[in-house]
């Protein structure tokens, strides 16, 4: 939330929060941040959080084996893929205050 607001001048808010966040940092801020989330990754993470919200609202009830193997795959690509990002994202600041 804090690099939305800190970057962009602006924070969403209100029920669907996580996605809009998601959504914000997958465009490009002209003149201040390349986007941070290119396509594939704004797409895994969604399903994640989608994922996350099935097993926090239903409580593992609903749980499919395949769909959880599913998650942790994309998870493992996931992951290392938004490092990569942000530590590129940190890099281009950091070179742009220098």
């Amino acid at each position: 939330m804090s690099l939305a607001r800190d970057l962009d001048g602006s924070a969403p808010s209100g029920p669907t929060i996580h996605q809009d966040v998601l959504d914000q940092m997958a465009s490009e801020i002209s003149g201040r941040r390349p986007a941070l989330l290119p396509p594939d990754l704004h797409i895994d993470l969604t399903e994640l959080k989608g994922f996350r919200h099935l097993v926090r609202h239903k409580y593992g009830f609903d749980l499919r084996p395949e769909k959880v193997v599913d998650n942790v795959q994309r998870l493992q690509r996931a992951y290392p893929a938004f490092v990569q990002r942000l530590t590129a994202l940190h890099n281009l600041l950091a070179a742009q205050s220098s």
